[in-house]
């Protein structure tokens, strides 16, 4: 009898194909690209209803202030001095901001609780902390969401016409109109990531300031 000698079964092939090292990288950057953009867009929504909290807040206040004038002939005072850019001044701010006067009743003899800025958000200039300024004479009067309006604007409560960047912890505040170095020009040019007035909501009786923007603002 013969032997049959039986050829081994071969294993088939493996036909799947695995993703590559390049593939991968692809698919992380694209899901890293996707992440960001819905970041983005969350962030934008966020921010906008933010300042749309922040535009009723300042509506309340000048209402407030305005009902104030009414009953008494003069809006509530943080200082004599009539003169434009009150260096010096008794400018108030609210109690989360880190210089001035730090107060809850920023606003004197206000109706309830004067709104407070947040003191985790830093949305302006440099990443400098913004908050909420009031000054007045008794006659005039400027009212800020100071360096918290992210991105920059020219549309709502836009005036060239508010408060200079602080300079440190303890140094004093005071109104300005249409200054240069707060409103995003140095060295004879002009940046819009470093105008303060566009990175503010303001409301003011005052209509005496020359308020034409910057070679290169608007």
């Amino acid at each position: 009898m013969s032997t049959r000698y039986h050829t081994p079964h071969r294993l088939p092939a493996h036909t799947g194909k695995g993703f590559t090292i390049v593939e991968l990288l692809i698919v992380i950057i694209v899901l890293g690209i996707l992440a960001a953009l819905v970041y983005s867009s969350f962030w934008i929504v966020q921010q906008k209803a933010k300042n749309i909290a922040i535009q009723n807040d300042l509506n309340e206040v000048e209402k407030s202030i305005k009902i104030y004038y009414t009953e008494n002939g003069t809006y509530p005072v943080t200082t004599p001095n009539p003169k434009s850019n009150w260096r010096a001044a008794d400018v108030l701010t609210d109690e989360n901001c880190t210089n001035g006067s730090s107060q809850t009743d920023w606003i004197p003899d206000y109706d309830g609780t004067p709104p407070q800025s947040d003191p985790s958000v830093t949305v302006g200039v440099d990443g400098v902390k913004g908050c909420y300024l009031y000054v007045s004479n008794g006659t005039d009067y400027v009212i800020s969401a100071w360096n918290l309006i992210s991105p920059p604007q020219t549309e709502v409560f836009y005036r060239r016409l508010g408060f200079r960047e602080f300079q440190s912890d303890s140094s004093s505040q005071f109104y300005t109109c249409n200054d240069s170095s707060v409103g995003g020009v140095s060295g004879g040019s002009y940046s819009i990531t470093q105008d303060y007035y566009k990175h503010s909501y303001t409301v003011s009786n005052i209509m005496n300031c020359n308020e034409t923007p910057p070679s290169g603002g608007s």
